[in-house]
């Protein structure tokens, strides 16, 4: 940025907040160049170069009786909003006293502050009333088998048991329930993460993987002797190691594989909002579930599907238009 655009959009800037007598929320004010007010102090406020521009909005903040909220006392009004509301704040719903976003502020700061995404689900009802002790006994081999595949504890709201139980909810819970299986079980991801495949036995396997199939595996199609998805794997490291995708092509079937992967919609009706599908591979034509009612059901069509990964699509959104290339919520 030239300082000829600085200065403008400085003085701009001050000019907004000494009439509003406050911050601008995100996609309120715009500058005469039409960068978003917002957006661009919060990108610049971080920056040691723009301390003094920062510090001086503060001080002019500061005559109305409002400020710029550090993280600490945003922590505090976030907690005390999923509180009044009993849930986590939607995008543009809530926001902080200084007009932050409090979701998009939660979704960046809950990445490196894992303690206080803990802290705000531990102050959710579904958190509070879920007792442990009455269903232990019930998913105990469920959740041992997820943990076991995914080789870590996930983070909340990405996966769930067949009743739609929070895996991440039922890992806390156990640190107080039985804090001896929790102990283990930290122990065997722990030495799983040791005992991980190098860089050169994985791209051997890969490599045979694709020699029997004649294509390059779907996305939790197959998975190496270490349980890692293979495909994950190698769209990662693909542009990482030299000429492993040269490699890769060259062992790729020039007809048609005689098996292919495809993919199976389970609803699940947990979710409020849009429905919410279990990503399915097998190999088989592609099969819309979104009539069946259970997974249970839907095994009776096919024995063979098993459960995946997590993917909301939106209301009537055709199948075919949903990318599951990430295997992410959309």
């Amino acid at each position: 940025m030239s300082k000829e655009l600085f200065e403008k959009r400085r003085l701009e800037f001050i000019g907004t907040i000494a009439t509003e007598r406050r911050l601008p929320k995100t996609w309120e004010y715009s500058f005469s160049d039409g960068e978003d007010m917002r957006v661009w102090f919060d990108k610049i406020s971080n920056m040691e170069t723009f301390k003094s521009f920062v510090d001086k909005v503060n001080e002019i903040l500061l005559n109305f009786n409002k400020k710029i909220l550090t993280d600490k006392e945003k922590e505090a009004e976030f907690l005390n909003c999923v509180e009044t509301i009993c849930r986590i704040p939607q995008k543009n719903e809530y926001y902080f006293s200084d007009n932050t976003d409090m979701y998009m502020w939660y979704m960046e700061y809950k990445r490196k502050n894992e303690s206080f995404e803990t802290e705000v689900y531990i102050n959710l009802p579904e958190y509070e009333e879920f007792d442990l002790a009455e269903t232990w006994s019930l998913i105990k081999e469920e959740f041992i088998i997820i943990i076991k595949k995914i080789k870590k504890i996930p983070e909340f709201g990405r996966i769930f048991l067949s009743n739609g139980i929070d895996v991440r909810v039922v890992c806390e819970k156990l640190k107080k329930y039985d804090p001896d299986f929790i102990e283990k079980l930290l122990l065997h991801i722990t030495t799983y993460n040791k005992n991980s495949l190098s860089q050169e036995k994985r791209i051997e396997e890969l490599k045979e993987t694709i020699s029997i199939l004649g294509y390059i595996p779907e996305l939790q199609e197959v998975r190496f002797s270490d349980g890692t998805d293979m495909f994950t794997w190698y769209m990662r490291k693909k542009e990482e190691i030299p000429n492993l995708e040269t490699e890769i092509t060259s062992l790729i079937s020039k007809s048609n594989p005689n098996q292919k992967v495809n993919i199976y919609l389970i609803p699940n009706f947990k979710s409020k909002g849009g429905k919410f599908y279990t990503i399915c591979t097998n190999v088989g034509e592609k099969l819309d579930l979104s009539n069946i009612t259970s997974f249970e059901e839907a095994q009776k069509l096919d024995p063979t599907i098993v459960k995946r990964g997590g993917l909301i699509l939106r209301k009537d959104e055709e199948i075919g238009s949903a990318s599951f290339g990430k295997g992410k919520k959309n």
